[in-house]
């Protein structure tokens, strides 16, 4: 998506589509599409490939419902390897996994200035370059905004007002125009209507 927008742009405003597990917060919550909003969904989606999981599964206790929530859990912890594909019985890199984990975390900062280029990524994904710790922080979280949406009935409207009031930040006047459908899925795509 991020080559959709011009050069001279650091962001073009849409209607927001695609399938928010793997949406930056400041596409899906304001409808700011930036350059770094693919790096934001590759991160969610190697979390997904270490993990061997999808990144939203209600049927899991609340606390691990969302892939990036539950991965910032555990590395808080120092318990990363935890999330390691469990069919692998034990069969892999526990540092590479842990590695790309991280990297993971680093590709879903909230800010987007924070998130690595992909050029970089690729070259930690390879070793070519170390993944500084220091620069992890608190992932862009939407799940009080997932939990929203995932809740809420055909007839009922989504209330910004009852979101995080971190939100707020990325333009709720925007998200109270904007359509997202309510999906739960294991698929890694991303498809969007129009920029404009």
């Amino acid at each position: 998506m991020a080559k959709l927008i011009p050069p001279n742009m650091t962001h073009v405003s849409t209607r927001v589509a695609g399938t928010i597990g793997y949406l930056a917060p400041e596409y899906a919550i304001g409808g700011q599409l930036t350059r770094k909003a693919d790096i934001y969904s590759f991160g969610v989606l190697l979390m997904e490939i270490v993990s061997g999981r999808c990144n939203t599964n209600t049927r899991l206790p609340a606390d691990e419902q969302y892939i990036l929530e539950r991965t910032w859990q555990l590395y808080e912890r120092k318990e990363l390897v935890a999330l390691v594909d469990s069919s692998l019985n034990g069969d892999f890199n526990a540092e590479q996994a842990c590695r790309f984990l991280k990297i993971g975390l680093l590709c879903t900062q909230e800010s987007p200035k924070l998130r690595p280029s992909m050029s970089i990524v690729v070259q930690m994904l390879t070793g070519e370059k170390d993944v500084d710790e220091n620069m992890i922080s608190q992932p862009g979280l939407i799940s009080d905004f997932m939990d929203l949406k995932v809740r809420n009935t055909p007839e009922t409207k989504f209330d910004i007002n009852r979101a995080s009031p971190n939100y707020t930040s990325y333009g709720s006047d925007n998200l109270k125009s904007s359509t997202l459908s309510s999906v739960t899925s294991s698929q890694a795509t991303t498809t969007f209507a129009s920029v404009t």
